[in-house]
C-alpha cells in the first residue's frame, strides 16, 4: 500500500491551496497543498467543445478568468488562451491547467479525487485509463443509475464514490459492478444517519472510506452539520475538525489543510 493511503484521517486539499500568486486548480495549487500535509487533491475537471479535458470549475469564470461566458462552451484552443486572475486581482501568466499535465505530473505522489467529471464520463474514464493510475484516481459522482451504468459499462477499476445525502444513493451504487471504494456523506444536522455510530461501523466493516466535507463554501451552506472549516479557526478546532475525526470519518476535505495537519499531529496523535 502507498504511504499516502495508510494515514488517518485523510487530508484533502479541495482545489488544492491556492492564494496571492497560486490559483486554484494548478499544478502550483496541487503542489502548495502537499506541502501543507494534503494526502488528496481535489480535481476539477471540464471538457472543451473539441473534446480536451482542463482543470477548472464552471461558474467560476468571471472571477478566475475575467469572463462571463461558461468554459465548457469554449474551444481548446480559446481556453489554452485564457490567463488568471490572481488573488491581488492582477492578470498573471498562468494558463488554464490541462487534465493530463496535471495527472502525468501527480503519477505516484498523491490521490487524487476527480470531480465534477460526471457530465462527460465515457470520454474521461478513457482517458484516467490510459494514464494506468488505478491505485490513485479516485472518481466521483452523484450516484445517478446513468453514471453508474457508464462506469460499470467502461469495466474501469477505478476507485469510485457517489456524493450521497441518503443511504439510498450508497445502496443504489452497491448494485453495480464498479470499484465501490467509499462515499461521500453530506448531512446538515447531528442527528442525521450519516453521523451515526451504526452507519460509520457499517460503512467500515464492508471495508468502505468515508469521506466527508469540513469546506465553508458560504453562510449557508451545511455540509457536515457546522463541524467545518469556519467553526475550527474561529471557534475551536475540537468543535470544528475534532468532532469529525472522533466519529471516524477516514476523509477529511479542507481549505486549510496545514491547519488540520498540525492540529492532527500536535493536538489528535491518539484520536486514531
Amino acid at each position: 500500500m502507498a504511504e499516502y493511503m495508510k494515514k488517518q484521517p485523510l487530508i484533502a486539499a479541495h482545489r488544492g491551496t491556492s492564494g496571492a500568486n497560486i490559483i486554484q486548480n494548478t499544478i502550483a495549487a496541487y503542489e502548495n497543498a502537499l506541502l501543507h500535509g494534503a494526502d488528496i487533491i481535489e480535481v476539477d475537471v471540464i471538457q472543451t467543445t473539441d473534446g480536451e479535458f482542463f482543470v477548472f470549475h464552471n461558474g467560476q469564470e468571471p472571477g478566475l478568468v475575467g469572463i462571463n461566458r461558461d468554459i465548457r462552451t469554449m474551444s481548446s484552443k480559446e481556453v489554452k488562451e485564457l490567463r488568471f486572475i490572481n488573488g491581488m486581482q492582477e492578470r498573471v501568466s498562468e494558463p488554464v491547467n490541462r487534465l493530463e499535465d496535471v495527472l502525468e505530473h501527480f503519477k505516484g505522489r498523491c490521490l487524487i479525487n476527480i470531480d465534477r467529471s460526471w457530465f462527460y464520463w465515457k470520454d474521461v474514464i478513457s482517458l484516467l485509463e490510459r494514464h494506468n493510475m488505478n491505485d490513485q484516481i479516485i472518481l466521483k459522482s452523484h450516484g445517478s443509475r446513468e453514471e453508474l451504468q457508464i462506469l460499470q459499462d467502461s469495466g474501469s477499476r477505478l476507485m469510485y464514490i457517489p456524493i450521497a445525502r441518503s443511504e439510498e444513493t450508497i445502496l443504489q451504487a452497491e448494485q453495480y459492478s464498479v470499484n465501490l471504494w467509499g462515499a461521500e456523506v453530506i448531512f446538515e444536522t447531528e442527528d442525521h444517519v450519516f453521523a451515526g455510530e451504526k452507519f460509520i461501523q457499517d460503512m467500515h466493516r464492508k471495508g468502505m472510506k468515508l469521506w466527508v466535507n469540513a469546506i465553508t463554501l458560504n453562510d449557508t451552506t451545511k455540509l457536515t452539520a457546522g463541524h467545518d472549516d469556519n467553526t475550527a479557526i474561529l471557534e475551536s478546532m475540537e468543535k470544528g475538525w475534532g468532532w469529525l475525526i472522533d466519529k471516524g470519518y477516514d476523509i477529511i476535505q479542507t481549505d486549510w489543510p496545514l491547519l488540520m495537519k498540525g492540529y492532527i499531529t500536535n493536538e489528535r496523535k491518539s484520536a486514531f
